[in-house]
């Protein structure tokens, strides 16, 4: 069969919707269709990113050769059968209700209605399509791949080795175990109910001890056949089937675990959402976190026996656990460790793209996160507030200089530069930036401009030439997923990003994939001696801004100093007053 040239990517249908678009061997674009939206973990058709994708390639959509979707109905055919034959309740559950007042498009429909009718349509496993998401991120020849999330193609994790351009599965984790459900349930009980929401757990595991681990362990427990095995009587979902809703674009997933069972387990009632958080609550995260890690780790050595070598690529849901990744090599034989930037659910866009194009594929720009839309062609010429100072710069130099005084001066800046992140995390194109060394300023970001809980940690990006003097047996990690021990020696030199457990969670930034933000930080460096900088999202309580009228948007709405976009800043001026006073 003919090799594709133009391979269109589409995933949808259970949060995280995204696109993505390879031609002739080149990831030329990926995104979620969340930030087009402005609806977090949007979960229907794509039909936003599909469009952009195709625009940034160049593209129309009647020159594409493939779709390729990362979902196989009939996979597993025979075990579903199989457990519907014993488990009833399994065969009358409905698929995810969707709030309309008609049915939901058919994929078919959606490929007519976007001119892709001349495509060829190719399905590929859920978790075959995770595992090629992250495959090239390594070049080595062998790579042991490992996918872990909630469910896909009723499988809950994969084990896989990569040679070449060759993937291969070599052992499944069945539907109904699933280490993902696991953290999800446990998110749920300690009152964090939305989708997406197990990152609060982690960042709240630091808080605590874990007390209860050894309760956990009769959660879930690690088997060398399965890989792992999950007690079914306080996660019945065998008898009660998960119920997973679509409202208004969102994935909603009602609590699945047993309420009296656990209770009596953990002597720990479930949290309301509105409850204080307690310190038995900061143990349960914690034990929740260390026994997810005791299982992680067993799938990796189950890998490692059967795969060898030092290379690992991850990728699923469960791997956007960066506490856990931090610590891969210094717990497993696996020295070098990858992480796909989308993990989640939309990397499976850009897995099943790959796959299709059945060739060795390679970013656009040498950076597998940096595949979002740029600036508007038409530029950017916002109606300025009164209160409000534009500064226009005609070059790099003297922007990077303007931005790193306005750090020192205690400025949070909004910078929108270049092309948006793909994934969770944002890098240095949709990020909010902050001086590291001011001690208040974790406490000042997340009350007054990321309106978040105050447990919450902030990230760094750093210099990948220095990071190792900055942080303790420490990866490149270009893709912001891994937490390391900050030295002890420079702790007091940038508090305001060190967690309570004196970590970190970071970013490695080099000057060949990344010239504008290595300069703007080797800029603070040389000013400050510091080679890092607060990185955290550009959004506030929504999906990280995708345009300039976003990120403009952002700017007015909440406490933002200043906003950088393309080569012109804007500053409150009222700050600057106050700030000066």
């Amino acid at each position: 069969m003919r090799k594709p040239s133009i391979v269109l990517g589409v995933s949808y249908g259970h949060g995280d919707s995204a696109a993505a678009v390879v031609v002739d061997g080149t990831l030329v674009a990926a995104a979620e269709e969340e930030r087009f939206v402005r609806v977090k973990h949007y979960a229907l058709f794509p039909s936003r990113a599909v469009q952009y994708c195709l625009a940034e390639a160049d593209i129309s959509a009647a020159k594409v050769d493939v779709v390729a979707v990362p979902r196989r109905p009939w996979q597993g055919f025979w075990r579903k059968f199989a457990m519907g034959l014993t488990h009833p309740a399994l065969v009358g559950s409905r698929p995810p209700r969707v709030d309309a007042a008609k049915p939901v498009p058919t994929l078919s429909h959606q490929l007519q209605v976007m001119g892709l009718r001349r495509a060829r349509v190719e399905r590929h496993e859920h978790h075959l399509a995770h595992l090629a998401s992250a495959r090239f991120l390594c070049e080595k020849e062998t790579v042991a791949l490992v996918s872990l999330d909630g469910l896909g193609d009723f499988a809950s994790g994969a084990l896989g080795v990569a040679r070449g351009g060759e993937f291969e599965i070599l052992r499944r984790i069945y539907f109904p175990h699933s280490l993902g459900f696991f953290y999800t349930a446990m998110t749920q009980y300690l009152g964090f109910p939305h989708y997406g929401d197990e990152y609060k757990v982690m960042g709240l595991s630091s808080y605590g001890r874990p007390v209860f681990l050894q309760a956990l362990r009769e959660l879930v427990r690690e088997s060398d056949g399965n890989g792992y095995l999950l007690n079914l009587e306080a996660f019945p979902i065998l008898k009660n089937p998960i119920q997973f809703t679509i409202e208004k674009g969102q994935p909603r997933l009602r609590p699945f675990f047993s309420t009296p069972l656990l209770t009596q387990l953990l002597g720990v009632p479930p949290r309301k959402l509105t409850e204080e958080l307690t310190e038995a609550h900061q143990d349960l995260a914690r034990s929740v976190q260390a026994r997810f890690e005791e299982v992680a780790n067993h799938v990796l050595s189950l890998v490692h026996e059967a795969v060898g070598g030092d290379a690992l690529a991850l990728a699923g849901g469960c791997a956007h656990n960066s506490v856990w990744v931090g610590k891969i090599p210094r717990v497993t034989p696996f020295r070098s460790v990858h992480v796909a930037p989308a993990s989640h659910d939309a990397g499976t866009a850009v897995g099943a793209a790959i796959l299709s194009s059945r060739a060795i594929v390679r970013p656009a720009r040498g950076h597998w996160a940096l595949l979002g839309p740029g600036g508007s062609p038409a530029g950017f010429s916002p109606i300025v507030p009164e209160g409000t100072r534009e500064q226009k710069f005609f070059d790099d130099e003297s922007l990077i200089e303007w931005i790193v005084h306005a750090l020192c001066d205690n400025r949070i800046v909004g910078l929108f530069h270049g092309r948006m992140e793909f994934g969770p995390r944002a890098l240095g194109g949709r990020s909010i930036l902050a001086d590291p060394r001011k001690p208040e300023m974790r406490g000042r970001l997340n009350e007054r401009i990321k309106r978040r809980e105050s447990f919450r940690p902030f990230a760094a990006s750093v210099l990948w030439e220095h990071q190792a003097k900055w942080f303790k047996g420490s990866f490149f990690s270009p893709h912001m997923e891994a937490v390391f021990e900050v030295q002890e020696s420079v702790r007091s030199h940038i508090p305001a990003v060190v967690h309570v457990d004196q970590t970190c969670r970071v970013q490695s930034v080099v000057a060949e994939s990344q010239p504008f933000y290595w300069n703007l930080i080797e800029a603070f460096r040389r000013k400050t001696g510091v080679p890092l900088l607060i990185n955290t999202s550009f959004n506030d309580n929504e999906p990280i801004v995708c345009t300039e009228q976003d990120a403009f948007r952002c700017f007015l709405n909440s406490d933002l100093d200043c906003l950088v976009v393309g080569h012109r800043a804007y500053v409150k001026e009222a700050m600057a007053l106050a700030q000066a006073g």
